[in-house]
């Protein structure tokens, strides 16, 4: 949404700089800005115009010829640490050659970035090839079975979790596991997308895409509070080479409160949601 605190003028302005950033790291065919999202840090000042405390994340779609191994995490932290925390990013990062061998699902999803986002830098020729505008009806079925596994295995991994008969380490791995799926359960009954990069944070910021979260249910700044950070972004690799365990009772407690908030939170929503898609599933097919 924008406001008096980032008109359009201050969001062209931070994706030029957003730009000029990531060329220097990769090159660029496409990019696609398709959202975002701020977070006043102070008081603005209408005298000065000044917006150097207000944070801008940034939705974007990269098309590169060459993409290195773990480059979205890579470049999103790149974007932070060059904008002195000022920008960051979600981006989604793809090679042409991987977009036109997406599936048809996958494809709407690229195209609702292409029509309805807004091209930032290059050229749009290469994605026309793809003739996004021809797509199939939406896998209703199968958005609705992925979805509902996801929040299945949420709810399974969750309640393990507070059953007090796993170590430590595994009630970890099982409450990041859940607000794993969690995630990607919601971000496919919105945006029917598979993101190819994992990380909570990265996974949270779709989330808040797809659906606003307050911050009484599931705050972004728990990922910046030890020891909420280190069991949200808990690594299955901490279960192979630790023997003891890095959180206390209280501290896996409190991550699975919070985990279950946004579990309780989120569920009618994305029934809400695969409901909505039934509806207008059958809606098409009687015309």
């Amino acid at each position: 949404m924008l406001t008096n605190l980032h008109p359009p003028k201050v969001i062209e302005f931070a994706l030029s700089q957003i730009t000029e950033i990531l060329k220097k790291h990769i090159e660029i065919i496409s990019l696609y800005y398709f959202g975002m999202q701020s977070s006043a840090q102070g008081i603005h000042n209408p005298l000065n115009n000044d917006a150097s405390k207000e944070h801008y994340h940034f939705y974007l779609l990269l098309l590169s010829k060459h993409i290195s191994p773990n480059a979205v995490a890579n470049l999103s932290d790149i974007i932070r640490q060059e904008s002195g925390g000022k920008y960051t990013i979600s981006l989604l990062l793809y090679m042409p050659k991987q977009l036109i061998a997406a599936s048809d699902h996958n494809k709407y999803f690229f195209s609702k970035i292409i029509q309805s986002g807004g091209l930032v830098e290059g050229s749009p020729f290469e994605l026309a090839l793809l003739q996004l505008s021809q797509i199939p009806e939406l896998d209703t079925k199968g958005i609705t079975n992925y979805t509902r596994d996801r929040i299945a295995i949420a709810k399974h991994c969750l309640n393990l979790s507070a059953k007090g008969e796993s170590a430590e380490l595994i009630s970890a791995h099982l409450i990041r596991l859940s607000f794993e799926q969690l995630c990607l359960g919601t971000i496919y009954a919105f945006l029917h997308y598979h993101p190819q990069h994992h990380h909570p944070v990265y996974l949270f910021k779709l989330v808040q895409f797809c659906h606003e979260i307050p911050i009484n249910v599931f705050s972004e700044n728990l990922f910046e509070q030890s020891p909420l950070k280190s069991i949200f972004c808990f690594h299955h690799t901490e279960l192979r080479y630790r023997n003891s365990s890095l959180f206390s009772v209280a501290d896996l407690n409190m991550a699975h409160s919070y985990c279950q908030c946004l579990l309780y939170y989120l569920l009618p929503i994305v029934n809400h949601q695969l409901q909505t898609l039934k509806t207008a599933s059958h809606e098409n097919e009687k015309t």
